[in-house]
């Protein structure tokens, strides 16, 4: 295999026909028969990557990390599940209603943002004009730099 189209050297082109036939039959035979073997090697890999048990036995290690990890997950899901219907309940909720008002009453400026003053609403209007200026001619000079 590799050897491309023309494996047919001078010396065989003074073979009779019926040599050069068996010859090529021969070869034909040789490859079919590799091929075979290698079709027989990958169903058989096949078949033992697919055999569940035979990989529990070959892999032990795997399969209890894999296992873990499974149950890590579904242990996580279930406490975090458990926390969310626990924080929804009437008792839970109230609870958290009655800290965020003592929270408020002891630091009301955390409550809401102060208003904002009078300069810094004028820096936000010029920023903003300023960046749209930019962004115009930043779209005009694209658009005229672009072929009809």
């Amino acid at each position: 295999m590799g050897q491309g189209a023309n494996r047919v050297s001078t010396h065989d082109l003074t073979l009779e026909p019926k040599m050069q036939a068996r010859a090529i039959e021969g070869e034909i035979e040789h490859l079919r028969s590799r091929l075979d073997k290698s079709l027989a090697e990958l169903d058989r890999r096949r078949h033992e990557l697919t055999d569940v048990q035979l990989q529990v036995r070959r892999h032990p290690r795997v399969v209890i990390g894999a296992g873990v990890l499974v149950a890590l997950l579904v242990g996580g899901m279930a406490v975090s599940i458990y926390l969310a219907r626990r924080r929804e309940r009437p008792v839970e909720r109230s609870r958290r209603m009655r800290l965020a008002m003592e929270r408020m009453a002891a630091h009301p400026e955390k409550v809401a943002r102060p208003e904002a003053g009078a300069a810094q609403k004028i820096l936000v209007a010029v920023g903003t004009t300023a960046l749209t200026m930019v962004v115009k001619k930043l779209i005009g000079r694209a658009m005229s730099a672009r072929p009809a």
